[in-house]
């Protein structure tokens, strides 16, 4: 028998912030739902309205002069002209300047984001109280660059692109984004991408990848942590989804576990197989054009959630564990076709 630690009986109502749809008050997030510390005190700093203000006539003095407060954006060598003329040229380029004009609609000032980050460092620094986090939050317009994470943390601050949260599709259609990243821009999504890059600079333990199973859970436990820095963030949002999408997964649940237990495919390891379950895309070919992408993750964070449903264990064991295989046969897991 797993050993199970006491749970944590703590609980409070936080305000739900920018939720468009019931979290259906499943019983296992009461577990996740604790008393807080008082909200850290942050310092925010709008790198996009410090850069879109400089003197494009004296450009590199202005960046000279303001490096220093803004090494994560500008720690590279500004006396190499063609460092200068890429920042230049982003700084005058028509698509950054309607980028930014969109923020600054969106975020004329930054309470909403304050509260967002807020409540998630709140449940971060109850469930880890020894890791200090950066209280120096940074703001900016990145030009929605697919290589670089929408949110980082840096040695001295974090750093957020609020291109990527402008809440609709139009302003992604004109850069190309595909619409299945688009639709995934709410300002919640802050809250999501926030805990996932919690997850993955303090908590993650590196592993190889093994088969199905493993992965899954893998990922479920990825997601129950998520959820667990900000817990009325709604699946669709999480997930990524659209309702039609977390629609389809849950009516087709029971018949996706059966199709992967049936099949024997719970501890395949081919590399074919992990696409159809773990790649981004708008839909999963497989099933179904009405079926979301990334299933394996969906069903491994309902298996993580069945497993912490029926054991008195804390999130920070539960990250620690790396008995996956025993996670699910004490899940007892058993969707309804």
């Amino acid at each position: 028998m797993r050993k199970t630690m006491a749970s944590i009986g703590l609980s409070v109502l936080l305000a739900m912030l920018f939720v468009s749809c019931d979290d259906g008050n499943l019983e296992y997030k009461k577990k996740l739902d604790v008393k807080t510390d008082p909200a850290p005190q942050l310092v925010f700093d709008r790198y996009e309205d410090v850069l879109f203000a400089l003197d494009t006539s004296r450009f590199q003095q202005e960046l000279l002069a303001i490096q220093a407060d803004y090494r994560p954006f500008l720690n590279g060598d500004l006396n190499n002209p063609e460092a200068v003329r890429y920042l230049k040229d982003f700084v005058l380029d028509s698509l950054s300047v309607h980028l930014y004009r969109e923020v600054k609609n969106a975020y004329p000032d930054l309470t909403e984001v304050g509260n967002i980050v807020g409540t998630v460092y709140r449940y971060f620094n109850y469930y880890y109280p020894e890791i200090d986090l950066p209280e120096h939050v940074y703001t900016c317009v990145s030009g929605v660059d697919p290589e670089s994470p929408s949110i980082m943390f840096f040695d001295d601050g974090l750093v957020i692109s609020l291109d990527w949260y402008l809440d609709g599709d139009a302003i992604y259609e004109r850069i190309g984004m595909p619409r299945y990243r688009a639709e995934r821009t709410c300002r919640l999504g802050i809250a999501r991408d926030l805990a996932q890059q919690l997850h993955q600079t303090y908590i993650c333990q590196g592993r190889k990848q093994t088969n199905l199973l493993e992965e899954m859970i893998d990922a479920g436990k990825m997601y129950y942590f998520m959820e667990a820095m900000y817990p009325s963030i709604p699946d669709e949002v999480l997930f990524g989804y659209t309702k039609r999408q977390l629609d389809w997964a849950v009516e087709n649940e029971g018949n996706l576990w059966a199709d992967i237990v049936g099949n024997q495919r719970l501890y395949a390891t081919e590399y074919d197989l992990f696409r159809t379950f773990f790649a981004d895309g708008p839909f999963t070919n497989e099933y179904s054009h009405e079926a979301p992408p990334r299933l394996g993750e969906f069903l491994g964070l309902h298996i993580v959630r069945s497993y912490m449903g029926s054991h008195d264990v804390r999130l920070q064991d539960l990250m620690k564990d790396t008995d996956l295989q025993g996670i699910f046969q004490e899940s007892g897991y058993k969707p309804k076709k």
